[in-house]
């Protein structure tokens, strides 16, 4: 765990490495509504930094699991890489995240308890074109329109 202060600093000089999980089961992708900054109430694949020493498939098991409750997941393949920069974060400054979006199959469509960085999830079957590029650009590459 990064101390506040410490990871205020990394945040205002380098960008955060991130993994998000298009989370798919029978035809439908899930995506939670945020429910803190940079993207508070936006429409986003559970997704979150890479600590050092993990690998992306260890961080997305973990990340998975923290925001869905969801313990058992199948990662399929890279999907894309691009980034995101806000002008604030949970934190307080701006962020710049460079994310990699895997395709992940799931066995159940039940949400657990999660950690709170979502207000509600949901399942979707299109793409909405109101969301962040990013996140259009992973769902299309798992084969969403």
């Amino acid at each position: 765990f990064i101390p506040k202060k410490l990871y205020t600093k990394i945040l205002e000089v380098l960008p955060i490495s991130c993994a998000d999980a298009v989370i798919v089961n029978q035809g439908a992708f899930l995506l939670g509504k945020r429910a803190n900054r940079p993207s508070k109430g936006k429409w986003f694949a559970p997704g979150g930094r890479v600590v050092k020493g993990e690998t992306f498939d260890r961080a997305l098991a973990r990340i998975v699991k923290e925001e869905t409750g969801i313990k058992k997941i199948s990662v399929v393949r890279q999907l894309y890489t691009g980034h995101t920069i806000h002008k604030t974060s949970a934190q307080g400054p701006g962020s710049h995240t460079i994310n990699t979006a895997y395709l992940v199959h799931v066995p159940t469509r039940k949400i657990g308890k999660g950690d709170g960085q979502n207000s509600e999830f949901r399942w979707f079957t299109k793409i909405n074109k109101d969301w962040n590029p990013y996140m259009k650009e992973a769902l299309r590459r798992a084969g969403f329109r």
